[in-house]
């Protein structure tokens, strides 16, 4: 993180700025000059400026791997599942992979991936069809979710008979889900 500050090599009446070791202090005198591009800098923010970032999934309830959906690897995606140490709900995430891949590792709610999940009823759906649970955009999360959520630890979803990228609901939907909720 840096703030933009000016720095400017005249020295004025009305310009206090005190260089020291690369950080520049602004007072109220020159707050408000305007500032040329080049006169600006990126100064670090101090360590202590930085907000403490709370962890609330501490308790991890469950932690698997789910085999990768293309037939031409045999390597896996790592997940978590945990409880929400304030809200008491269950969460979900991608925590790694082997082979390469980029993903998000953001915490999705279960609650919003049955949402989804329920819409899938009698029908066959693509991965993409789980991409409103994430807010990150990588093109992987959908696919390496529905690795993970055909997995034996979870068992949601199986393949579809048409194609190895095609899903649908597990014939135990309603008790796999059931079990993950009591995972509680």
């Amino acid at each position: 993180m840096s703030r933009k500050t000016n720095k400017t090599n005249e020295t004025n009446d009305t310009t206090a700025d005190i260089q020291l070791d690369d950080l520049v202090i602004i007072t109220d005198e020159n707050i408000d000059n305007e500032v040329a591009p080049e006169q600006v800098e990126d100064v670090p923010v101090h360590e202590q400026a930085k907000p403490e970032k709370l962890d609330h999934f501490t308790n991890i309830v469950l932690s698997g791997k789910g085999k990768k959906l293309s037939p031409k690897t045999t390597n896996h995606v790592f997940f978590d599942v945990a409880e929400h140490d304030e809200e008491g709900e269950l969460y979900i995430r991608l925590s790694g992979n082997e082979g390469g891949g980029l993903h998000s590792k953001e915490w999705i709610n279960l609650s919003k991936l049955f949402a989804i999940l329920d819409e899938q009823v009698d029908k066959p759906f693509k991965s993409t069809a789980l991409k409103p649970a994430f807010k990150g955009a990588s093109a992987n999360n959908a696919g390496f979710l529905a690795g993970v959520l055909r997995s034996d630890d979870i068992g949601l979803i199986a393949q579809s008979g048409t194609s190895v990228f095609l899903h649908v609901l597990a014939a135990d939907y309603e008790d796999k889900k059931a079990k993950l909720l009591a995972l509680t």
